[in-house]
């Protein structure tokens, strides 16, 4: 890579030229809106009546220079060479303590910034030129944008990263008996006895069943911010015996399912779906992978192959003189018996705090001068929410009360704000700098 002439070339001059007559003796940083500025202190020396000094500060990265300002001193000699060379008198500044502020946008803070004094001193001998080069330790923030926050996710989010038939409302699809037979089949079941719709709490795993499911509904009701806006629930029977002959009973079992939650929660008839799926087929298959017999997979291929469902059935109970029906009817075909919550849809209400401090956040971005007191008076009634005590402590830090916003970040993070973390770092590092 081609080095860069403008830098070394500064720098080749900061080595030659110790002796410079002024350099910043310190340096202060402040952040206000979307910029960095920075204050150089100097101390220019007094000057006899003839002399005078012309001093330049740049702030530069290695490839830019970002801001200059220029300041001259008293020298009538000095006076007249620059009208001279200018057309125009230049502002005289005293001798003495000095300072220069330069500002920077807040996007070039990541690079390596340098303060450059140029200088030009006028005498008896001529001009005399010098350079003078400083290192800045970057002040950390992260822009404004880092401070955006996403909607907080609801208790139901939470519930249907564990269980897989509690979807967003963005999931649905409406319930019918068409599709019942690919609906998720979920630990939320209940099983009944042969040909009945009867559910009894204490057949077979039913209580556990019921008291998760309950649980399940019991926590996504708690939740204020989420709504509950369908449930749907599939019967099934097994293609065994008097169940083939009972037309319904897959929705009568379903029924008796919802019935049963109705009873414990208030929950209007609207949101129940409810269909008959009738014989798993799906579940048949699985079943049949289950026994691991080696002419499984040939059978299942039989009856994929057939399209009715009667002669499907014909198949599974001939195949190999009845061995395979046999043992499902006796050991796979009592837990078809069920109805299951094959899906508890839920909508989450509109995250308005959320809304309101990303709306703050974009004032910070585009507006070059706000209301930090009506934008801090707006953010506080939202009390202890972190995101919101995380944004306070930005715009402390950006007025420069250090202690307000330290205060601020620390109760954010004690919250689990993670962006209120990463502040508390940069803060520290800052002071240590």
């Amino acid at each position: 890579m081609r080095p860069n002439i403008f830098f070394f070339t500064l720098m080749a001059f900061a080595c030659i030229a110790s002796h410079a007559q002024i350099s910043p003796e310190r340096y202060n940083a402040a952040h206000n809106d979307s910029c960095w500025h920075f204050t150089f202190d100097y101390n220019t020396p007094k000057l006899p009546s003839d002399d005078g000094m012309l001093v330049v500060t740049h702030l530069c990265t290695p490839d830019t220079c970002i801001s200059s300002a220029a300041r001259h001193y008293h020298g009538k000699r000095y006076n007249k060479r620059y009208v001279k060379r200018y057309g125009n008198s230049p502002k005289i500044s005293p001798c003495g303590w000095e300072e220069c502020t330069l500002s920077i946008p807040e996007n070039a803070m990541n690079d390596t910034l340098y303060g450059v004094t140029y200088c030009e001193y006028y005498n008896r001998k001529g001009c005399q030129k010098t350079y003078d080069t400083v290192a800045i330790a970057m002040p950390q923030a992260p822009s404004m944008s880092c401070h955006r926050v996403e909607s907080a996710r609801s208790i139901a989010d939470h519930i249907a990263a564990e269980h897989s038939h509690v979807m967003n409302m963005s999931k649905y699809t409406p319930l019918s008996n068409e599709n019942a037979g690919m609906a998720n089949i979920t630990p939320s079941v209940v099983r009944y006895v042969t040909n009945s719709s009867k559910l009894n709490p204490e057949y077979l795993q039913n209580a556990n069943s019921i008291e998760e499911l309950m649980d399940i509904i019991n926590d996504v009701l708690a939740d204020s911010t989420t709504s509950i806006e369908a449930v749907h629930i599939v019967g099934y029977t097994s293609p065994d015996g008097s169940e083939t002959a009972s037309n319904g009973l897959g929705y009568a079992r379903a029924k008796a399912l919802r019935d049963h939650i109705k009873s414990h929660h208030n929950l209007p008839d609207s949101i129940f779906e409810i269909a008959d799926g009738g014989k798993s087929w799906e579940m048949i298959y699985n079943d049949i992978r289950s026994m691991k017999t080696s002419d499984g997979n040939e059978l299942i291929s039989m009856l994929k192959a057939e399209k009715s469902p009667q002669k499907r059935e014909q198949i599974l109970k001939r195949y190999n003189n009845g061995t395979i029906y046999r043992e499902l009817v006796e050991r796979m075909f009592p837990a078809h018996r069920m109805a299951c919550c094959s899906g508890i849809y839920y909508d989450n209400k509109p995250d308005s705090i959320a809304y309101a401090i990303n709306g703050i956040v974009d004032e910070l971005i585009s507006n070059p001068h706000p209301d930090y007191h009506k934008l801090i008076e707006d953010l506080k009634q939202y009390g202890n929410d972190p995101r919101a005590l995380n944004l306070l402590g930005v715009m402390e830090y950006r007025r420069h009360h250090r202690h307000a916003a330290e205060r601020a970040f620390t109760k954010a993070a004690e919250m689990g704000d993670e962006q209120a973390q990463v502040n508390l770092r940069i803060i520290e590092n800052n002071k240590n700098r």
